[in-house]
């Protein structure tokens, strides 16, 4: 991994922003999810906070991947991220005078949230293949990585103890400072201009322009096949974070900062998984790690159940040896998703053209998410009525069959012959 890449000022002043503002974010996703199921109790509430900051990417996604490719990328992610932390910093001030925010209050402050991320998200992720050259993209990816992982690494560690001591509004002041500082830093970067805003904005152009990013994905098999998985997968997965907490908090019954701990491992797991898809990613096209990855997180979920399983627990004196097993299955577990999701990038970016990529990445977006409000209203319904494992085993099965189903049409193109096609 050629670490020299962050002595290079836009791709160096990207990474402190994105670090920045990661720290707070996730310290205070980490002290909301606590938040929420302290004062509910509930796994299928906290699954409803989950779900509402899905629809409105669900909703608007496939259409602001359009306003993406038509506006200055620069202005959007240095705006947004000033707003973000205006309304953090809003939220934080509620909280402050009336000493807490009710079920309702943290509802719409998810989805506020969630759309500004609607423009934000897509932008950001094509500023690195647009600073970086072709060939640089996979160490460029494995460096935003692993900086990532590590503000998650620090972030859950920081937020148990905060949120132990201080509380959620301190929490809420250090994320609206993050992401302030990472706007300022967002504007020192030269990011080239790619957008094709149309020289007559109305409905003909909008629609013409929205198609064309429909098309693009309908062609293209390796990418229409990763929609239909993520689809899938996502309904299988994207309940694991309801269970985790659901596992750790009512099932071993472990402290705040336990909990911290175990997410501190988990996000260690990440550190490895940049240096790992590197190697990886010498020897298989990304089409072929992704299937590997994915089928590999089905079957170490399906080991995950046995945690929660009463005959297992009944066979220690405390939750010590529990907890120690939760830890070691979501390590391998993230790293395998952080080798799944940096693979999943690099092809991304390898396919579509740079002025395309808002409109086929909203819509890939788009279609991934489909399924997770749904599943997380349902598992969440089901971790409250029966059994913990019976509801990880199903969340493995569906990912495993999944990935057998799928696992002709997502091998059977080159990579390399998808990608001279696009640049044809």
């Amino acid at each position: 991994m050629r670490v020299s890449l962050l002595k290079e000022r836009n791709f160096g002043l990207l990474m402190w922003g994105k670090l920045v503002s990661l720290v707070g974010t996730q310290m205070q996703n980490f002290a909301l999810s606590l938040y929420v199921f302290k004062i509910t109790g509930s796994a299928s509430k906290f699954a409803t906070a989950l779900m509402v900051t899905i629809i409105p990417q669900l909703i608007l996604g496939p259409m602001a991947g359009v306003f993406v490719d038509w506006l200055d990328r620069k202005k959007i992610i240095v705006y947004l991220d000033m707003v973000n932390g205006v309304l953090i910093g809003i939220y934080a001030i509620l909280f402050y005078i009336n000493g807490e925010l009710s079920l309702g209050s943290i509802y719409i402050f998810a989805i506020l949230l969630s759309l500004i991320s609607v423009l934000f998200q897509p932008a950001i992720s094509t500023v690195i293949p647009s600073i970086v050259k072709k060939e640089e993209l996979v160490e460029a990816n494995s460096i935003n990585s692993l900086i990532m992982n590590v503000g998650n690494l620090i972030s859950p560690m920081i937020a148990g103890a905060l949120f132990g001591v201080y509380g959620l509004f301190t929490i809420l002041v250090i994320n609206s400072i993050s992401f302030i500082l990472s706007s300022i830093s967002e504007m020192f970067i030269d990011i080239p201009k790619v957008n094709k805003k149309p020289e007559v904005i109305n409905i003909t152009s909008f629609n013409k322009d929205f198609k064309e990013g429909i098309m693009f994905i309908k062609n293209s098999k390796i990418l229409f096949s990763v929609i239909c998985i993520a689809v899938l997968v996502n309904f299988g997965g994207a309940p694991l974070s309801i269970g985790l907490i659901y596992i750790s908090k009512s099932v071993l019954k472990i402290s705040d900062m336990q909990y911290g701990m175990l997410e501190t491992f988990a996000a260690s797991a990440m550190i490895v998984s940049p240096f790992l898809c590197s190697f990886i990613g010498k020897k298989f096209e990304f089409n072929k790690v992704l299937f590997g990855g994915l089928l590999s997180i089905g079957f170490f979920i399906a080991l995950m159940s046995i945690i929660p399983y009463e005959p297992y627990l009944n066979l220690f004196d405390s939750s010590l040896v529990p907890y120690i097993s939760l830890i070691i299955a979501e390590f391998v577990l993230v790293m395998a998703m952080g080798v799944v999701n940096i693979s999943l990038s690099i092809m991304f970016q390898q396919i579509v053209p740079l002025d395309m990529m808002g409109r086929v990445g909203t819509v890939m977006n788009t279609g991934c998410m489909a399924s997770m409000p749904l599943a997380q209203l349902i598992f969440g319904l089901l971790y409250d009525n029966i059994s913990t494992t019976i509801c990880v085993l199903i969340s493995a099965i569906i990912i495993i069959i999944t990935m057998m189903v799928f696992k002709k049409p997502l091998l059977a193109t080159s990579l390399k012959e998808k990608e001279a096609i696009s640049l044809a």
